[in-house]
């Protein structure tokens, strides 16, 4: 199964959107489709590789202008709309002074003649309106109609083709009303109106655009000589060249650095996170993130298509076409409003005509124009989506979009503790010196020479120490004993020993059963122990903090022992599980679910899948394994844990957002559709309050985008 992204510009209602989706039902290979109004998106799930093309064929069959390259075309509508728009403004201020004279003039202050002049230079200025600056909707309503189907294009372009017609049939006979004003305003002000819109929406895709601002070019290393290659043609394997201040072209490990050097590197693109990352030789960097020290060497470890960033879009992408209930259940309303409109102007025509015929288009057209539901088709998608624009900022991506909806329900947070609450790169906690022999530095100095041949976990602790080059020793004949430790010579050939009690001969000496010290060893004499773990995340404390303080509570659940989970426990002051195999912590989560709680569960290990997949809610960490990742509903970029606590704000802020936008769009209609159709409402001001409506939902969305990632936690308390 494989799924492919049509961006459709011209799809701006929920009308389009079911258009859209009924086109895509009616095709055979067709798995599913997935719709992002906001975006103006589609993801289709297929299983024929030749079908994208098909599709394109489609939609476009249907009326519509679809395209894969949605970000390119996107600067390239804005510029068309942009010139739409300025036609339509420059036309609608001569129309407008030609109508206040039209307005303001009298019989006895204004001949027949000077009336014909006038509305003959307002058709002039019309005509461009209504010829160029008006057409998209034109093309959009009549290949709708040639579909069978309607969408809001058809009553925008029912009135303004209406009152084109008949100011043009007033003009020419000499007699009756013209709208050419209502007409240059009306398309003016809609047009005005989609353009905010598409400038807010380009605010929800940064996603989208880290993955334009990657390098379209990389030096390859090819027998000691760079050369300028294409990023895309890449392969794993390949020794590529970063210099200092260029973003990383393609996932990699740094290669043929001195031992100990220290790189920078900022990963705020991917993580969030401000402050620059140390890298060291075998360290891995990212597509997308930036070289902020001097060049290294990286060797590509996957091809440009499917490094993490890419994996990153597509998670955050997967989340924004599903769609929330509250959702479905604006789109169903708003989808029957198109018939209802256009029954309501007919209705308010006819009625017109008994009370005042010369008021019945006008009322008409105004009735048309204010009824448009755009606010309300996009009253909760955009907030959806600004949050979800959010939260990557902040390093979180969802991967099911229902979260935000769900999550208030959540009353315990289980998290795993190793890798979730601790960190996955191990330090050195305590040195102890058991011989005379050797000092503290001699001794740490050799494990870091024996540990730099390991690929154990907890040797990373060792290798990412830096030795001066007085304090290296020549070691001979290392072999690395696997799930035992690392052996060698020193140069006056005594065996070199480092890894478990067992390996480095401590044994017979007391040690308990959960003794985890790493003992060096040089021939039958022990000379150091290490004490290794994972120490807790720097922000664990105040995340836990934030989550108390709104009400929820968060426990260890975790299969490491009881003296160690006590310990994390004891310094985070929560409650905790320890000891438990997946078949307790899936137990402890059913128990709670049984009393009615919703748990989300934060994990990161291959034992905590089935706990994942029976949580309401699941979240992991970035160095989970792919197959943990894809359990789960959210997945953490950056190494804090503040995001979790922060998500929980985010969603109380989406959701009094998603209110005042519904309350907005629902009341605006329901109070603006009987002005309009008692006669108080001209189709100018019509035309006005639909595009306010808009543009008023779309910037109250933005709020979630407002302040800056690092403010996040605090701003979004004040929104909440």
């Amino acid at each position: 199964m494989t799924a492919c992204t049509i961006h459709i510009s011209d799809m701006h209602c929920s009308a389009c959107a079911a258009k859209v989706g009924k086109v895509l039902a009616g095709i055979a290979s067709v798995k599913s489709s997935h719709i992002n109004l906001v975006r103006r998106q589609v993801v289709v799930e297929h299983q024929d590789p030749e079908l994208p093309i098909e599709l394109l064929f489609a939609l476009e069959e249907a009326g519509f202008s679809p395209t894969f390259r949605g970000e390119e075309d996107h600067d390239g509508n804005q510029r068309q709309l942009l010139k739409r728009l300025g036609i339509a403004g420059l036309a609608c201020m001569q129309v407008m002074m030609a109508a206040v004279a039209l307005y303001a003039g009298t019989p006895d202050t204004m001949t027949m003649g000077v009336q014909h002049l006038l509305h003959y230079t307002s058709l002039v200025f019309a005509i461009p309106v209504v010829c160029y600056s008006a057409t998209p909707f034109f093309n959009s309503a009549l290949q709708t109609l040639r579909s069978g189907s309607l969408n809001m294009d058809v009553p925008i372009a029912l009135a303004i083709g209406i009152a084109f017609s008949i100011s043009l049939h007033a003009t020419v006979t000499g007699s009756g009303e013209v709208y050419y004003d209502s007409v240059a305003m009306f398309t003016f002000l809609l047009l005005g109106a989609r353009y905010i819109n598409t400038r807010l929406q380009r605010r929800f895709g940064q996603t989208h655009e880290l993955l334009a601002s990657l390098p379209q070019f990389a030096l390859r290393i090819e027998n000691s000589v760079s050369n300028r290659v294409a990023a895309q043609d890449l392969c794993p394997g390949d020794l590529i060249w970063v210099d200092e201040g260029a973003v990383v072209p393609i996932d990699g490990v740094i290669e043929r650095a001195e031992w100990g050097t220290r790189y920078l590197v900022d990963e705020a693109t991917l993580t969030g996170e401000s402050e620059w990352v140390e890298k060291r030789n075998q360290d891995t960097v990212f597509a997308g993130t930036l070289n902020a020290g001097p060049g290294f060497a990286v060797r590509a470890a996957r091809r440009f298509q499917q490094s993490r960033i890419s994996d990153i879009a597509k998670l955050a992408e997967q989340a924004d076409v599903q769609q929330a209930q509250l959702t479905q259940l604006t789109d169903r309303i708003a989808a029957i409003f198109v018939p209802t409109i256009l029954l309501l102007a007919a209705a308010t025509f006819s009625i017109w005509q008994f009370i005042n015929p010369s008021k019945a288009m006008e009322t008409a057209l105004a009735v048309l124009v204010v009824s448009c539901p755009c606010a309300l088709s996009l009253a909760t998608p955009a907030a959806l989506t600004a949050a979800m624009t959010r939260l990557r900022q902040l390093g979180v991506v969802l991967t099911n979009g229902a979260v935000l909806e769900q999550i208030a329900q959540v009353s315990r947070v289980y998290l795993d503790k190793t890798g979730t609450l601790t960190t996955h790169v191990p330090s050195i906690q305590r040195t102890q010196v058991l011989t005379s022999k050797y000092d503290h530095k001699a001794c740490l100095a050799l494990a870091v020479q024996l540990q730099r041949h390991a690929s154990h976990p907890y040797a990373k602790a060792f290798q990412r120490l830096t030795l001066d080059q007085e304090d290296q020793t020549a070691l001979s004949d290392i072999l690395v004993v696997t799930g035992q430790g690392v052996q060698g010579l020193l140069p006056d050939g005594t065996l070199l020993r480092i890894g478990s009690a067992v390996f480095a001969n401590a044994l017979p000496q007391p040690s308990s059963p959960d003794d985890q010290g790493i003992y060096l060893a040089a021939g039958d004499d022990l000379i150091a122990r290490f004490e290794v773990s994972n120490t807790i995340r720097s922000d664990a404390e105040a995340a836990i903090e934030m989550l108390k303080n709104q009400g929820i509570e968060p426990v260890i659940l975790s299969g490491d022992s009881p003296q160690r989970c006590a310990d994390i426990a004891g310094a985070l002051n929560i409650d905790f599980h320890a000891g438990c195999s997946p078949e307790a912590k899936l137990k402890a989560i059913h128990e709670d679910q049984k009393r009615g709680a919703k748990v989300l569960m934060l994990g990161d290990g291959i034992n905590d899948i089935p706990v994942l997949a029976g949580a309401d809610i699941s979240a992991t960490v970035l160095e989970a394994s792919e197959l943990v990742k894809s359990k789960a509903d959210i997945l953490l970029l950056s190494t804090r844990l503040s995001p979790v606590a922060a998500l929980f704000r985010i969603a109380g802020a989406t959701r009094t957002i998603t209110h005042q936008n519904l309350i907005w769009a629902a009341g605006y209609n329901l109070l603006a559709i009987p002005f309009a159709a008692a006669g108080l409402m001209p189709p100018w001001m019509a035309a006005l309050g639909m595009a306010a409506s808009s543009i008023l939902v779309m910037t109250n969305s933005c709020r979630l985008l407002a302040q800056r990632p690092s403010n996040l936690t605090e701003s979004t308390a004040a929104v909440n």
